[in-house]
């Protein structure tokens, strides 16, 4: 389960419909759609904070429509036909923008000149609808074998781990096509949101690049301040990342275990031991806890340990959770939830997530499940 992107865009209820945006600045879009039945089209703006409605018309029978009556300031906009159906569009002040394209299906049809970040937006667009296809068919090839094969969990989950590689050389080929072209349009305001769709920790020169470029360009921009501040964070977070890679010592844990009494995760050296970050409200961590289990109860005497670290923030809900799973092995939560100091320390981005250290506390696996812990845990523990 994911921990929310802290530039995700929240689309609140539509204001009403009032032009207190006046034209000061010649902006006009103008269009002509096919398939038009005399809808009326509306022009807004989305910010973190909800969305307003600029300007507004009619298409008109011949599919025309004309909005000149908002000075729209330089950001994220839709025009929009229904909730539905709408075309996202990057608009700057005093722009003349043309667009054409399919009344009935606007968001996958329309064309735009004369606003150099929408087309280069389309372009993004264009590179994620490639890159979904070929995810989908990975995505088919796993369902089709489930049903025709009848995989049972164990069999499924090592079939997935052998569909991770090829997804993730594919992640890869797309994410460095996003990056190259962000990097070739790094003060444009389109690539905000291609960026997100990179891994910081492997591309975090792109997002500091586009920072660079943008704070350049649009030094009192409000959108671009904050988007400076989510690269400040996220350089951060790939700093805190870096402390637990592989071959490094874990970063030492102190947290109160259901008793009251704080635990220290190097008290455990001399065993090989799994840290597992979970919560009783995530509904993955609870698919996998079985495999944990029988991890657990294979190798507990061959030198083997779990630390179980909640991102819980209800305790009556976490010590539940531990009752009735009937989780053996040691427990430790603040009951913080996301700002957890033990998600801080290990820069937790999802759950559940795993790491293997070995007798010494030197980490030695990331993020095994399954199949996969337990081959890994046979091979240190013959």
């Amino acid at each position: 389960m994911k921990k929310l992107s802290i530039l995700a865009l929240v689309v609140l209820t539509i204001s009403a419909c009032q032009n207190s945006n006046k034209n000061t600045s010649g902006f006009e879009i103008k269009g002509t759609l096919t398939n038009s039945k005399g809808e009326s089209i509306y022009l807004e703006k989305l910010t973190q904070t909800g969305v307003t409605v600029l300007d507004s018309g009619v298409i008109n029978e011949k599919g025309e429509f004309s909005l000149n009556q908002a000075s729209p300031t330089l950001g994220f906009y839709r025009l929009k036909i229904d909730e539905s159906n709408f075309a996202m569009m990057v608009i700057d002040s005093a722009q003349k923008i043309t667009i054409t394209g399919d009344a009935r299906n606007l968001a996958n049809t329309y064309k735009v000149e004369g606003s150099p970040d929408t087309q280069l937006f389309l372009e993004y667009n264009d590179l994620a609808q490639k890159q979904k296809g070929r995810t989908d068919s990975l995505e088919n090839i796993f369902r089709t074998a489930m049903v025709t094969m009848k995989l049972d969990s164990l069999r499924a989950d090592s079939l997935s781990k052998e569909l991770q590689k090829p997804y993730e050389e594919m992640l890869k080929q797309y994410s460095d096509k996003v990056a190259k072209k962000i990097s070739e349009n790094s003060s444009s305001f389109a690539s905000i949101m291609a960026v997100q769709q990179l891994r910081p920790e492997d591309y975090l020169s792109v997002y500091q690049t586009l920072d660079k470029g943008l704070s350049a360009k649009y030094p009192d921009n409000k959108d671009i301040k904050s988007f400076h501040g989510m690269v400040k964070q996220t350089e951060m977070m790939v700093a805190r990342t870096s402390s637990i890679k592989i071959g490094k010592e874990a970063p030492e844990l102190i947290l109160p275990m259901p008793n009251g009494k704080d635990l220290a995760l190097s008290s455990l050296k001399g065993k090989v031991v799994l840290v597992d970050f979970w919560a009783s409200w995530c509904a993955p961590c609870m698919k996998e806890m079985p495999n944990v289990k029988r991890a657990y109860e294979k190798f507990k005497n061959k030198g083997f340990e779990i630390l179980g670290v909640s991102l819980d923030k209800d305790r009556d809900a976490w010590l539940g959770a531990i009752s009735k799973l009937e989780l053996k092995w040691p427990q430790v939560s603040d009951l913080k939830f996301w700002e957890s100091e033990a998600c801080q320390v290990y820069a937790v981005q999802s759950i559940p997530f795993t790491v293997l250290l070995d007798k010494e506390g030197t980490i030695i696996a990331k993020d095994l499940r399954g199949i996969e812990l337990d081959k890994k845990l046979e091979e240190i523990l013959k």
